[in-house]
């Protein structure tokens, strides 16, 4: 992939232009260009999370507008790094994509050697799908009652567990940004296997909280075993209303997550503008905004070329980040 350029921008555009598809008056659907075989669709976490959910969102909705089909593969490990080498390595020919996080985009080339792809080369951005802020969770039986009381056991300078969903994730950065903006001592505990798996050490008392999104522990929120003391973010999520951001408490925003939809590098130019054409409509359609809110993250995609955008913004903010 090379990041924005005049050719590629007036691809970029011109791209925006070709149908999806092509409605007869009976209002069935005609097969667009792309997607026209199946897809293999590369997920570098463990079933039941954020990133699984929407992977398989995406997948869902090709399959179902294309009558093609589309497998789901999830390769865990390496902060998604393992999912994404064996998908940037495949041909270039349109059939395998991946579920990309921003972290394991462009943060991992970073501090990790031997990868298919570094912060600008080796794949492909056709969208931004999604994009998910985390919360700090605690269990409902734990030692925190309210945000107020992990503020003052943090500003104590005690050292606070907590669970993140790998070493180097972004979940283990945002822990990061939290100790350089208050001076705090907490202490990433890395659960390979995702939020599923920490939460369960938090309600086991292993750790002291953990830092995910939260539409992969939803159902523990729900039950009442989990509290989610704060939202990273801006905005409240829309599945969680009542719970206060951040910044309510006199902090800093750290970052939350984006995800893109990428494909190897490579592709033929005329095979690049269909899928860029096809994932630009999927991003801004009803279906996939009803999948969103079904998950409870915000309405936050990007077409391909506002992509291209955010990821060179994001590289210039992790450049003040140590590796």
């Amino acid at each position: 992939m090379k990041l924005t350029t005049p050719l590629r921008v007036i691809g970029a555009l011109a791209a925006l232009a070709l149908p999806l598809t092509a409605c007869t008056a009976a209002g069935s659907q005609d097969d667009a260009a792309w997607p026209d075989s199946n897809l293999e669709i590369f997920i570098g976490f463990g079933p039941g999370g954020t990133p699984d959910l929407i992977g398989r969102g995406i997948g869902d909705q090709l399959q179902s507008e294309h009558s093609i089909n589309v497998t789901a593969i999830n390769r865990t490990g390496g902060a998604s790094t393992i999912a994404m080498n064996e998908a940037l390595s495949a041909e270039a020919d349109g059939t395998t994509l991946a579920l990309a996080t921003s972290n394991g985009l462009l943060w991992q080339p970073l501090v990790e050697d031997g990868l298919e792809y570094d912060q600008t080369e080796g794949y492909e951005a056709l969208a931004k799908v999604a994009e998910s802020p985390f919360s700090l969770m605690v269990a409902a039986d734990g030692d925190f009652a309210s945000m107020e009381d992990f503020i003052e056991e943090a500003d104590s300078g005690a050292e606070l567990s907590i669970a993140v969903t790998g070493e180097g994730a972004q979940t283990d950065l945002t822990v990061q940004l939290l100790n350089e903006q208050n001076d705090w001592n907490l202490r990433s505990v890395p659960y390979t296997d995702g939020a599923g798996e920490g939460i369960l050490a938090v309600m086991r008392g292993e750790v002291d909280a953990q830092v995910s999104t939260t539409a992969g522990v939803q159902g523990q929120i729900n039950s009442g075993d989990v509290n989610i003391l704060a939202v990273l973010a801006e905005e409240p999520e829309p599945e969680n209303p009542d719970t206060r951001t951040i910044g309510e408490f006199g902090l800093e925003v750290p970052m939350g997550t984006s995800f893109y939809i990428v494909s190897p590098d490579g592709l033929d130019e005329s095979l690049r503008e269909e899928m860029i054409a096809a994932m630009n409509e999927l991003v801004t359609s009803e279906e996939w905004a009803d999948t969103l809110e079904s998950l409870g993250l915000p309405q936050s995609t990007l077409d391909h070329e506002a992509t291209q955008e955010e990821i060179a913004s994001l590289i210039e903010e992790y450049a003040v980040l140590e590796p």
